[in-house]
């Protein structure tokens, strides 16, 4: 029985030994098929085939200049494989014309790789054509459009300023506060401006705060403190993270009179609620009134 087992353990390493060196040997046998000759006579098709794949290329497209810069890239490799062969092919088939057949590739090969020159430059500033996209959208006041082309922007280059600073625009335009206070925090911290930029970011900065303050403002002389607070507390926010010189106390100030509007409001529907019998919602009111001054003691 011993033996038997023995004899069995043996099969079974030399069974395994025997897929470890097929696995290994595997890649091999592939590079050596992909090393075969090409037929001589399919080199001008082959040759075709790529400079008609060349012409559907799209590199004006910020959309699929990425896309199309890989399929780019495909070809050129298809091309690398074919180039040490093309000697050998050529010379085992005297029908062929050897210096029209090479001059054949050699022309395709230089267009690919001019392709691959602008691609590459294409690609490099594929961040800026979306930018240059979303102001196109903005002079037709298309928002949504603008936004989505600023979006692609951004997932290309995060840290484009001119993206960053038209995006805070659009955010401050629909009221989304506390994303443009956000947003051009990380202008501040993480990009590098020329001075252009720097110009444009600091005038929008100015307009930010008074745009933040006024509306606050507005909204506390309307009795709508409970929005009038999240926007001071927005341009707290602002002012506590933005270089000094923007700000002044009148924030702080917005933030009390807004908390205090909250607060009477509170009191203003329980004594409501009291005249018109409902003791209940009475009830309900004053302790939120309580629990609001609680939470904002200091």
């Amino acid at each position: 029985m011993r033996l038997y087992d023995t004899h069995l353990t043996t099969i079974n390493h030399l069974r395994l030994r025997t897929r470890i060196l097929f696995l290994f040997l595997l890649p091999v046998v592939f590079e050596l098929q992909a090393q075969k000759p090409v037929p001589a006579d399919s080199l001008p098709v082959m040759f075709q085939r790529w400079d008609s794949r060349l012409n559907e290329l799209e590199y004006e497209d910020p959309e699929i200049v990425s896309l199309h810069y890989l399929f780019l890239r495909d070809i050129l490799k298809e091309m690398d494989k074919i180039a040490p062969q093309l000697n050998t092919t050529l010379a085992r088939n005297p029908r062929m014309d050897f210096y029209a057949t090479k001059q054949a590739y050699v022309r395709v090969r230089s267009k690919a790789e001019r392709m691959n020159e602008i691609f590459a430059a294409r690609k490099a500033r594929v961040d800026q054509d979306f930018y240059v996209r979303a102001v196109e959208e903005m002079s037709f006041y298309d928002t949504n459009r603008a936004m989505y082309n600023l979006d692609r922007a951004l997932q290309y280059n995060p840290l484009n300023p001119d993206a960053m600073l038209l995006k805070c625009k659009i955010l401050l335009a629909q009221r989304q506060y506390q994303p443009c206070v956000d947003l051009i925090h990380k202008v501040y911290t993480q990009t590098t401006l020329t001075d252009e930029q720097e110009m444009a970011v600091s005038d929008f900065t100015l307009m930010l705060y008074d745009r933040l303050y006024t509306h606050g403002d507005e909204l506390v002389k309307n009795g709508h403190a409970a929005e009038a607070l999240e926007v001071f507390l927005a341009l707290e926010h602002f002012c506590n993270n933005m270089p000094s010189g923007y700000c002044n106390d009148d924030y702080y100030k917005g933030i009390l009179r807004s908390r205090e509007g909250v607060y009477e409001s509170y009191l203003s529907i329980a004594r409501e609620a009291e005249k018109r019998g409902n003791k209940e919602m009475a009830m309900k009111f004053y302790r939120y009134a309580e629990e609001y001054l609680r939470r904002n003691e200091e």
